[in-house]
C-alpha cells in the first residue's frame, strides 16, 4: 500500500497512473479504502525476501516507495516464523522506518546503522 505519512494521496492520483496501467508481475491494483493497493504474490526465501525486491522495483519504475503491508494491530505479536502474522508486522515497521526515518532527516545507512547496533549483542 501507499499510505504516505505526510500526504495521503487518493487512490485517482498520477503518481498511480503507470501502476495501474502495468503493474508489477503478480500484482493486482485494489483500493483499500481511499488508497492505492497492490496484492501481490511473490517468492521468496521469507515475506521480506518476497517484499523487499518487489518494493524495490515500484521504486525503481514508478518512484513510489510502497509504505505500508496494510497491516493493523503492529502490537499484536505472533513469533510464528518468517512468513507468519510476526513477520508481517516487522515488514510493516520496516517500510514505515524507512520512510518515516528520511522524513526526519535520517538516511538509510542511519537506519541500518541504528538495528545493528541497537540489536547487537
Amino acid at each position: 500500500m501507499h499510505c504516505s505519512a505526510d500526504s495521503s494521496p487518493d487512490f485517482d492520483d498520477p503518481r498511480y497512473d503507470g501502476l495501474k496501467a502495468r503493474p508489477p508481475e503478480g500484482c493486482t491494483v485494489v483500493r483499500f479504502e481511499a488508497y492505492f493497493s497492490l496484492r501481490c504474490v511473490r517468492r521468496g526465501a521469507t515475506l521480506l525476501d518476497a517484499v523487499a525486491p518487489l518494493c524495490a522495483e515500484i521504486r525503481a519504475e514508478h518512484g513510489l516507495l510502497m509504505t505500508d503491508l496494510g497491516i493493523e494491530g503492529l502490537w499484536e505479536w505472533a513469533s510464528d516464523g518468517t512468513d507468519g502474522r510476526g513477520a508481517e508486522v516487522v515488514g510493516q515497521l520496516l517500510l514505515m522506518a524507512a520512510e518515516r526515518g528520511p522524513l526526519l532527516g535520517y538516511s538509510l545507512d542511519d537506519l541500518v546503522r541504528f538495528l545493528r547496533t541497537a540489536a547487537a549483542g
